[in-house]
């Protein structure tokens, strides 16, 4: 049964902290091409960049989710002076993920970020600094959230 309650932290987590797919960082590659597309009156779509799709990836293969979402939130830390350097300043370096997938049943919450951890070995090595993860299975995201999640 879904629940009625007033939006859960969780929801509001979805709401405040992930940033839509029309989201711009504000620097890199991708900010030069979002100014120039605003400053031609043309509107700017987010382009996921290697390393995001490169997560995309890997977390789509190994849990099939009913659910992803990948923020980046590097624009958020580029006035720290180290990130500049970090990940050669491809502007991907910070991320917020959040999944829905019935691969994490059983697991502990420090296991399943583990996995994840694990699995995204590659992309620390590359530069991937920090990796906020909200991991649920379907069954405590409908608790939760009161909302279905496939």
């Amino acid at each position: 049964m879904l629940s009625s309650r007033p939006q859960s932290l969780l929801k509001r987590f979805w709401l405040t902290t992930l940033r839509p797919a029309t989201a711009v960082p504000a620097f890199g590659p991708m900010a030069q091409q979002a100014q120039q597309a605003s400053t031609s009156g043309r509107t700017a779509v987010r382009v996921p960049g290697p390393v995001e799709m490169s997560m995309q990836k890997k977390l789509m293969e190994a849990f099939q989710p009913q659910l992803i979402r990948i923020s980046n939130d590097s624009s958020k830390h580029r006035h720290h002076a180290p990130m500049v350097a970090v990940g050669g300043g491809n502007g991907e370096t910070h991320f917020a993920v959040a999944i829905v997938s019935s691969a994490f049943e059983g697991k502990t919450q420090i296991a399943r970020h583990r996995l994840v951890n694990g699995l995204l070995k590659d992309e620390f090595d590359m530069g991937l600094h920090a990796l906020s993860l909200r991991l649920k299975t379907p069954a405590e995201w409908e608790k939760a959230d009161g909302a279905p999640a496939a």
